[in-house]
Parts: C-alpha cells; sequence; structure tokens
C-alpha cells in the first residue's frame, strides 16, 4: 500500500471513530501530558489569522469539582420547557473552554458590538478550526469529545462561580466548551462527580446522523465548475 493510501485509509479510520459523546469512564485516566500534546498540536498547526490567535483555552479537569458542576448547571437549553436538556458533554474527564479573544494591542470590551463584529467572527472562526482539531486530535489517542453549546448566559453562576474562576468579564466571551475524555459503555448515564450521583446521558454515540439528519448536500454545497 502506498503512502498516501495509508495516511487515506489512516483518515477515514479516525473520521469513523470519532463520535458525539456525553457518557464518560471517569475511572480511566487522562494524563495532563495527555492534553498538553494536543494543545501543543493546536497551538503549532490550527489556522489563525496572522498567527495572532482570536481565542482562548481554559482547560479543566476535575480539581475543582464545584465548577465542573456549574459548567453542567449552565449548560442547558432553558427555551424549551419541555425538557430539562442538560448536556453532560460538560462532565468529561477534561473540559476545554474556547472564548473570543482579541490580541493585543487592540483592547476588546464587548461594547461597540457593530465594530466589533469583525473580531467575533474571526475568533467564531478560529475556534472552529481548533475544536476541530482537538476532536481528531483527541480521537488519535483513543479519546472521545462532545462539543456543547447550549449555553445558558443568564445563569446565576456565571458571575458567582464561573466568571470570577476563568478570570473573564462577560458571559458570552465564552463561545464553545467541548468535553474530552474516555468514553463509557453506559449509553444512558454519566457520573457526576460534585453530587455523586448518575445523571442521564442523553445522546447515543454514533446515532447522529439517524437522530438529527443532516439536509441534503444540495441545499448547501454549490458546486461551480
Amino acid at each position: 500500500m502506498s503512502e498516501t493510501n495509508t495516511k487515506l485509509q489512516a483518515w477515514q479510520e479516525l473520521t469513523d471513530l470519532r463520535m458525539q459523546t456525553s457518557n464518560w469512564n471517569l475511572d480511566a485516566s487522562v494524563t495532563q501530558e495527555t492534553m498538553q500534546e494536543i494543545v501543543d498540536e493546536i497551538h503549532r498547526r490550527t489556522p489563525c489569522k496572522q498567527n495572532q490567535v482570536h481565542f482562548g483555552m481554559h482547560i479543566l479537569d476535575w480539581s475543582d469539582t464545584a465548577l465542573r458542576n456549574e459548567f453542567y448547571e449552565m449548560a442547558v437549553d432553558r427555551h424549551n420547557p419541555e425538557t430539562k436538556h442538560y448536556n453532560s458533554q460538560t462532565l468529561a474527564n477534561w473540559l476545554v473552554v474556547f472564548t473570543g479573544r482579541i490580541p493585543s494591542p487592540l483592547t476588546y470590551d464587548y461594547s461597540e458590538r457593530n465594530q466589533d463584529l469583525l473580531y467575533l467572527s474571526l475568533s467564531s472562526m478560529e475556534i472552529g478550526l481548533a475544536s476541530h482539531m482537538l476532536i481528531y486530535g483527541a480521537a488519535a489517542r483513543g479519546l472521545q469529545c462532545g462539543f456543547c453549546r447550549c449555553l445558558d448566559y443568564r445563569y446565576s453562576g456565571w458571575n458567582t462561580t464561573i466568571l470570577p474562576a476563568l478570570g473573564l468579564d462577560y458571559p458570552d466571551q465564552v463561545q464553545l466548551v467541548v468535553g474530552v475524555g474516555v468514553a463509557s459503555n453506559n449509553i444512558n448515564e454519566t457520573y457526576n462527580l460534585h453530587t455523586k450521583q448518575m445523571v442521564p446521558a442523553f445522546k447515543n454515540q454514533g446515532n447522529k446522523w439517524a437522530a438529527e439528519p443532516k439536509p441534503p448536500q444540495d441545499e448547501y454545497v454549490n458546486w461551480h465548475v
């Protein structure tokens, strides 16, 4: 098999292995050294406009269980009164919190929304690139990830716990959180180390395409050939 075919096969296997995950085996060890390796790869290879890096990363283990639980309590769609839809992606072995960042010497106080739109879009694009690299760097090491964007910016714990812990000023500086860890075989429940209770793990691994199918390609992919 040629080198090109070997790389292509490895990439196809990696993309098949990676799946949205919300159930975790917290008995398994994911070391800080492993997370540092992934961060090093993101730092070295993620595309950023002029290499300035328009995003920040906060990486949390379970040493502060109360803080981790605040993310779990905050990450819920409160606009849907029929569901208590907490996102157990946040209960992973590690949690990566992506934030908007404007490199110095520019300042960013989130007060001039129209003027800041360009910087917000740069942050969002670069967070997408970095998080994409994160999930496949994790998958290459036998780990799984869970994206979470159901962030309740009116949650009371922002000001009392989350923002002070992360050194942030505004809730909407947090744009994405991604759980990273070892997937559990229990697809219905996962463990909350703070409350010491099992909680629902509501997403079935590997069935995302069936449960929430994407639109056909021809609705959003346009060929000009």
